[in-house]
């Protein structure tokens, strides 16, 4: 890659706004390779100080994965242009050799604030849009059919332009090995002005999406913490049974749905029997972690209960608290969940998911259910 002649190599992050020491500190304990090198408000890089290996890569590969709860998208940082002109900033960086190379190019600006304040959903903004569309209209970009602000296939090569102010552009490259590198800024593609009952919609809705878990007709779900039901309404989109559980008032159009049955009480008041033929369990409470993971492993601890996996939202009462990450995972583990990951949601605030899954197989049968499924209302 066109970097790889540089002396110097960085790696670029984006993470939540206000989640930047916590990264530096997960980051700098799983790499001590990666050194500190600028930070605002979601946006990270480092430089790579390691000893050159045969092929020059720094111990780094150009396919690199981090890993990282924090890190929403990573890849390589090579270079940045500053200026108040649109256009020939975006020539300036369509000179770039890498372009040639690229099926690609994400453009998008880092978040102004937490998801959720004010109104503001993280994805691509208005004014990220209107850059996309002159690198889209750009010869060179026209010329090599580069797709610009999609999702990308498995693998693909993508170009990065982050508007760290809009006036000042990084830009870089990653390879899509990851779900969430995919899509642009490693958010993904839904309609967050949808009217829904609550953003649990979009935080399910993209832990669906990231952990390749399908629900569908069939499903039983039960959601601990559910009111007022935004992740309970797209269940209920999506075909399942759910079963909702928490003392406070539900969304009226929730409420009345054929498919829907509230449970007026707290999670450790509901016996062990209800979750009998509950297919996954969600729980998103405004509680300390240790008591949700608690109350989960009790009821999926029990004899009568098997359910094929748990999706979890975890608060973080501060930043510190992802350390524990690690343990958490471990607990699931312990109680018989072969596949357990965590990762701080777009759509997230200060938390984040942990998923589980009993059959390591299961995601595999999941996918072509649902491509089959597809191929059906086609």
């Amino acid at each position: 890659m066109a970097n790889s002649k540089q002396e110097s190599k960085f790696v670029f992050v984006i993470c939540q706004n206000g989640a930047e020491t916590a990264a530096k500190l997960e980051i700098a304990k799983q790499y001590p390779q990666l050194k500190f090198a600028f930070s605002r408000p979601g946006f990270l890089t480092f430089k790579l100080d390691a000893p050159k290996s045969e092929n020059g890569d720094g111990g780094f590969p150009d396919r690199f994965l981090l890993r990282s709860v924090l890190a929403r998208t990573f890849g390589w940082s090579i270079g940045r242009v500053d200026g108040n002109d649109a256009a020939k900033l975006v020539e300036q960086i369509c000179q770039h050799d890498l372009i040639s190379s690229a099926t690609h190019l994400h453009v998008w600006q880092r978040d102004p604030m937490t998801p959720g304040k004010n109104g503001f959903e993280p994805g691509i903004s208005p004014l990220a849009n209107e850059i996309g569309k002159l690198f889209k209209n750009h010869p060179q970009i026209q010329n090599q059919q580069i797709v610009v602000n999609r999702l990308t296939q498995p693998d693909d090569l993508v170009f990065d332009v982050v508007m760290v102010e809009p006036d000042q552009w990084w830009y870089g490259y990653h390879f899509a090995n990851t779900k969430p590198g995919r899509w642009p800024g490693g958010v993904p593609l839904v309609d967050s002005d949808k009217e829904v009952a609550s953003r649990a919609f979009f935080k399910l809705q993209e832990a669906l999406l990231w952990s390749g878990i399908v629900i569908g007709p069939g499903d039983l779900c039960a959601e601990i913490g559910s009111s007022p039901g935004g992740a309970c309404e797209l269940m209920l989109e999506m075909g399942a049974g759910v079963l909702g559980i928490d003392p406070a008032e539900m969304e009226p159009s929730v409420l009345k749905h054929p498919d829907f049955i509230h449970i007026r009480k707290r999670g450790h008041e509901v016996r062990k029997k209800e979750f009998r033929d509950v297919d996954w369990l969600m729980a998103d409470l405004n509680l300390a972690p240790s008591y949700t993971m608690e109350l989960v492993e009790e009821i999926a601890g029990h004899p009568s209960v098997n359910f094929k996996g748990v999706i979890l939202t975890l608060k973080l009462s501060d930043w510190g608290t992802i350390q524990s990450v690690s343990k958490y995972i471990a607990r699931l583990k312990r109680i018989g969940f072969q596949v357990v990951k965590a990762r701080q949601l777009a759509f997230n605030r200060q938390e984040f998911c942990l998923v589980a899954i009993k059959d390591k197989f299961l995601l595999r049968s999941l996918k072509r259910s649902n491509k089959k499924r597809k191929q059906e209302r086609s």
